[in-house]
Order: C-alpha cells, then structure tokens, then sequence
C-alpha cells in the first residue's frame, strides 16, 4: 500500500491524482473511465447523458487521459476550454496556484461543473 504524507489538508495521495486545472478529478469522469477500461456501454451511456443540440456528442468523443496530457485523447470540449487553455499558458498545476485565483473564467466554469471542483480548488489552495 502507497504510503500516504499529509501536506496540510491535501496529502501527497491527492496531490498526485490526475485532477484538471479546473478541479475536476479524471478518476471520477466517465469519459476517462471509459478510456482506461475500453468500456464502450461507458461511453454510449455517457454519450446520451451529454449530449446536447448547443454542443453535440457522440459515443466516438468519450475519450479523455485528462486535460494536462499532451499527445493524449482528450474529450472535444477541452480543446476549447478556456480555463484550460489559460492554465496551461501560465503553467500552473491547478487553478488554485495561480495569482489571479479565481477568475472571471474559472468562476463561470465552476457555476457549471458544481460545488466538487470548487471544494477541491479550495483546498489545494488553503494548503499553500
């Protein structure tokens, strides 16, 4: 068993979770699930939950090794993710390190993603 050191009130076992910029975490997102374990029943039913006339997804889109992997599969929405990209330019491990925490950008998203990804952001941040 991993030994696991805490670091105030994140530990080195989430620390090194494949958590997105934003907060999500890739290990609770179907669309990884279903990458990881070639899992095409993950990947209809994800399709079908997602999908949308404003921004269209098919069972073929359900792919994603996490938004920080570069040369990676990645769900299509990342491409376009501004959170993402602004990340990825300042080269911060998450959101939470970066100076302009929390922005216009990243407030929006959370509005949408929900309560998890910001709680998680929180704290990584109160951990600094």
């Amino acid at each position: 068993m991993p030994r696991v050191i805490s670091v105030g009130i994140v530990s080195l076992a989430t620390m090194n979770r494949n958590i997105a910029y934003c907060g999500l975490d890739c290990a609770e997102c179907p669309a990884y699930t279903a990458m990881i374990t070639n899992d095409n029943e993950l990947r209809r039913s994800t399709a079908e939950k997602w999908n949308n006339p404003d921004f269209p997804v098919s069972q073929e889109d359900i792919n994603c090794v996490g938004c920080k992997i570069e040369g990676g599969d990645r769900f299509k929405w990342c491409d376009k993710c501004s959170v993402r990209a602004c990340a990825s330019e300042r080269r911060v491990e998450t959101c939470a390190h970066c100076d302009d925490y929390v922005c216009d950008s990243l407030k929006e998203w959370l509005s949408f993603a929900g309560d998890e990804a910001k709680d998680r952001l929180e704290k990584i941040r109160s951990s600094f």
